[in-house]
């Protein structure tokens, strides 16, 4: 057998795979829109509980047997699972097992076709695309609308005979008939609940009603634009919620005039829709931040959302504080960290708005307040985005790694090692540029996304797919990792083998190659050398160089899809695991050891106070890192329990902002619990922590990672 059949993957019910295998001859846009299509004619509903939003929960169910081998991924448009295969393949006779055979080879193949590029410099992501959809479009215009335009758009391209955008609007017409039918399911579904709770059968009811409105038919009623939120959020498979205050605030504040909602109401309707985030461990959604001509955008439902999130560690909230966010804004936005979920993150809304306007991003004035970070905090436009996110992350540890060997005993000063390590810099950004580059095409060519096609503007109205570059806006964000530790160490080689000519280069190396074995008095030597996060301008200089040069080395390059390189340090939980690449550095790291999280000091190293930390972070060329240099601070919960503690948070937030710091999140749990957690995680199972771009339950986290937040400074102010 060939090729895999169609009905008898559908027997197996892998019908992700029997739908793209039922048009071998067909472009892949046609055959994974198929695919699509197939999916949502049989996809399994969650159990419903008479609550007010469906779907609802995990987006795929517990125990669920459907797809296991061929799974939709919202990133990669599928993810293939090998052990699957072979577990299927154990009880498979006959035709069976020749369609599965069949299987692993097309799979294996397809998956071949991608792999354009490998490389230690992906820290955080290889052509990873977090993305955000318009739902905005579909509670105004319902997606009876995006029928209509594909039809248009079908008999525009077929009279002007254009091939490629007639196989689009095909495959467009496949999705939106899966996403019919799995409507028209979920409503007979629903319809057939039994209850013997008058209440759940009226809650029941006020769903169906609402559901045979929307998603198809615009939003009428607060009520119903979360239903059609919900419904979308399901549909691109439970990514970033995105612009949540926004989009659902002109419902909120016509109902409320019109006497048919509560606050109350309309905050259970959002604990309901952010536990569902939660269920699904989904990502970024901004809040607050400007209008388009300049006002404030904070609004009632901003401040839901704030309250919504109360214990909860997601949505990621990225709250965008202008100087003038109301007092109301930042209470709330502080009783809800005080509750250690971690949530919001504060976000330097001017600035963010003047990087926006970089020629290169092309972002139209009225849309750039609608930027939003996806996935962790990846820069982006809501609703009409394709982000590399992540696309790539240098790895600048393992290039000091490297050019330390070859360079550091023949080393003529330390200005030369400097422009040593960064001419490496430089070949490891070419290559990235060149792998990224690859990757986008590779995606173009075999990686169709159809359902983010149909949801994110302007790919329906230009016919063009979007990995092909149909999104209004296209841009790469990479990660820069483990700077702060670069610095640390060149600051300690200028210090010891140049400045104060204590040591060789060779006996260093040489020390640092045994891992300091027998050479604690040395490690604790270069321990005690300048380090970032403490306001010392020795090292703090350096970072800034050596960043400076980083960003701007990608920020001159141009990606495959558009745009430009926007730099990020976002290192969420891979700084632990990146860490065990590296062998020992000359900042007294131990080889194995985690890295630095994000774009702060070495876990532990800032010891000179909350403002001293922030003044070292602020000497670094922020503004170049728009893709967003994550801060991790963690504060002792006793200061959220005083109007004094409270207000120097606040005032600490605000100055940061005020030195150009861009984006700053808070974990407010007491080293005490983190150090009890580690012995009894059984009695901390909802304790959330803060990790680079999303809060985190605390037990889900690996040893090495737990060990480096417990030894986060922990500032009293």
């Amino acid at each position: 057998m060939s090729h895999p059949d169609p009905e008898l993957l559908g027997q197996v019910e892998e019908w992700f795979a029997a739908g793209y295998f039922e048009l071998p001859d067909e472009s892949p846009v046609r055959r994974w829109s198929r695919a699509v299509r197939r999916r949502f004619e049989h996809r399994e509903l969650t159990p419903y509980c008479g609550r007010s939003l469906y779907p609802s929960g995990a987006r795929v169910p517990d125990g669920a047997l459907m797809n296991r081998i061929v799974a939709p991924s919202y990133s990669f448009t599928w993810a293939f699972d090998r052990a699957a295969l072979q577990m299927a393949q154990l009880c498979a006779q006959g035709d069976v097992a020749q369609t599965l055979s069949a299987l692993d080879t097309e799979m294996t193949r397809l998956g071949e076709s991608v792999a354009v590029w490998d490389s230690p410099h992906t820290v955080g992501g290889r052509g990873y695309t977090h993305s955000i959809p318009n739902y905005g479009r579909v509670l105004r215009e319902g997606l009876k609308a995006h029928e209509e335009r594909v039809v248009i758009g079908l008999a525009s391209a077929r009279q002007g005979g254009e091939a490629a955008k007639i196989d689009l609007y095909l495959g467009l017409v496949d999705v939106l008939s899966g996403i019919r039918t799995w409507h028209g399911r979920i409503l007979d579904a629903l319809e057939r609940w039994r209850t013997d709770s008058a209440a759940q059968a009226r809650q029941r009811d006020v769903l169906v009603a609402a559901l045979r409105q929307v998603p198809f038919g615009p939003a009428r009623s607060f009520y119903e634009a979360v239903v059609a939120y919900n419904f979308v959020f399901y549909l691109d498979d439970c990514d970033n919620p995105g612009r949540l205050d926004r989009e659902l605030d002109p419902y909120y504040r016509a109902d409320i005039r019109a006497g048919i909602l509560s606050r109350e109401s309309a905050l259970d309707l959002l604990r309901r829709f952010t536990d569902n985030v939660s269920a699904n461990d989904a990502w970024s959604a901004a809040i607050g931040g400007s209008l388009a001509d300049g006002t404030p955008a904070y609004n009632e439902v901003t401040a839901l959302c704030l309250d919504a999130v109360h214990g909860r560690h997601r949505p990621s909230y990225e709250l965008g504080v202008r100087d003038d966010m109301p007092d109301s804004i930042w209470d709330a936005a502080l009783d809800a960290v005080a509750t250690g979920c971690g949530q919001p993150a504060f976000y330097n809304e001017a600035a963010y708005l003047e990087g926006l306007r970089d020629p290169c991003l092309g972002v139209h004035h009225e849309d750039a307040v609608w930027w939003n970070g996806g996935g962790c905090t990846e820069t982006m436009i809501h609703g009409c985005s394709n982000v590399g996110s992540l696309d790539a992350g240098i790895h600048l540890p393992l290039i000091l790694e490297a050019t330390l060997k070859r360079c550091l005993p023949r080393a003529p000063s330390f200005e030369w090692l400097l422009s040593q390590f960064r001419r490496d810099a430089n070949d490891v950004i070419e290559e990235i540029v060149a792998g990224v580059n690859a990757l986008q095409q590779a995606k173009a060519r075999y990686v169709p996304q159809p359902m983010r096609t149909l949801l994110i503007d302007d790919c329906v109205d230009r016919g063009v797919e979007f990995n092909a570059g149909g999104a209004r806006y296209n841009w790469s964000v990479v990660n820069v990792a483990g700077l702060a530790n670069v610095a640390d160490s060149l600051a300690a080689v200028r210090e010891v083998v140049f400045d104060r000519h204590e040591m060789t280069g060779v006996a260093l190396l040489r020390a640092l190659e045994r891992d300091f074995a027998g050479d604690e008095g040395l490690r604790q030597r270069l321990r005690a050398c300048p380090r970032f996060g403490n306001d010392l301008s020795a090292v703090d200089v350096l970072a800034s160089e050596i960043a400076q040069h980083v960003f701007d080395a990608f920020r001159a390059q141009s990606p495959w899809r558009g745009g430009c390189f926007l730099p990020s340090c976002i290192m969420f939980t891979t700084y632990a695991a990146e860490g065990e690449k590296v062998g020992a550095m000359p900042d007294g790291r131990r080889a194995g050891e985690p890295l630095a999280d994000s774009i702060g000091p070495v876990t532990g190293r800032d010891r000179h106070g909350p403002t001293a930390m922030l003044r070292s972070v602020t000497r670094l060329p922020l503004s170049s890192a728009l893709g967003t240099p994550v801060l991790n601070i963690r504060f002792a919960k006793a200061l959220f329990e005083s109007a004094d503690g409270r207000k120097a948070i606040r005032d600490l937030i605000t100055t940061y902002f005020g030195l150009g710091g861009l984006q700053i999140q808070l974990s407010v749990v007491d080293r005490d619990v983190l150090a009890d957690a580690l012995v009894h995680p059984e009695q901390h199972e909802d304790l959330i922590v803060r990790v680079g771009g999303f809060s985190a339950y605390f037990n889900g986290l690996t040893p090495a990672l737990k060990q480096a937040i417990l030894e986060r400074t922990e500032y009293t102010l």
